[in-house]
């Protein structure tokens, strides 16, 4: 309420008085306290978080002095299976929490190899560390192997979201790749009379490992025959149950 001397008809316009003007920035004042304590209080403490989100295991390490930086870590190819994959730990766990780098890592919704599902499982994660920790300063996207097709992915769908990215021996190669392993299966197959393209894991691995050596008339497999063979090991199951369109 106004004071008499604040209210006096001469005046065209009212001018709030000195003591209405401390009661409204006051006011304003205890709010802005309580709306920072409330802020303050939703943050998690640091340490090491684990839980699964959408379906998707996760694991959120964050340390005691964190300086704001952010690492989501996408691990490679896990095979094909029902269920969901597992959350691998960051390689460079050790190093960025003692640099107060805090990292996330996501285990994705489902094996196999589905980078456009599994980019939106990390988007998801880093969405889940804001509402909990806060907004990083930046995000950095780490990859392995299919976690590489997952980060570049990334980088490119997602700018505004990673600003860096580090990728260690990623299939970026997309589909050529996948036609060079089904190619190379293939050519197996031919030379050695084996359903290697119809045949699924565990059996895969039987056939390449032993019987693929007798129809070939060796006991051990030379070193480069075993290298490549590990190669087309590593291809989804997909890549051999149908040609290419």
């Amino acid at each position: 309420m106004l004071s008499q001397s604040c209210t006096a008809s001469h005046f065209v316009t009212r001018q709030p008085c000195p003591r209405a003007k401390g009661q409204v920035f006051g006011s304003i004042l205890v709010t802005l306290i309580m709306l920072g304590s409330t802020i303050a209080r939703s943050a998690e403490p640091p340490g090491e978080y684990q839980g699964v989100l959408d379906g998707a295991q996760y694991v959120i390490v964050v340390p005691p002095k964190w300086n704001g930086g952010l690492v989501i870590f996408a691990h490679g190819y896990q095979a094909e299976g029902s269920g969901s994959g597992l959350a691998s730990p960051e390689p460079l766990d050790h190093y960025l929490t003692n640099h107060g780098y805090a990292w996330a890592s996501s285990g994705y919704r489902s094996k196999g190899y589905r980078p456009d599902l599994f980019l939106l499982d990390l988007l998801a994660l880093r969405a889940q560390f804001i509402e909990r920790f806060g907004q990083p300063r930046w995000t950095i996207i780490h990859g392995q192997s299919m976690g590489g097709h997952v980060a570049i992915a990334s980088l490119e769908l997602h700018p505004d979201v990673y600003q860096g990215g580090l990728i260690e021996c990623g299939v970026v190669d997309g589909v050529g790749l996948a036609d060079w392993l089904y190619a190379y299966t293939a050519a197996a197959e031919y030379f050695s009379g084996l359903p290697l393209l119809e045949t699924f894991r565990p059996e895969f691995d039987k056939l390449t490992s032993v019987e693929f050596l007798k129809a070939d008339g060796r006991t051990r497999p030379l070193h480069g025959a075993r290298a490549t063979l590990r190669q087309c090991r590593q291809a989804p199951d997909g890549w051999r149950s149908a040609p290419p369109p």
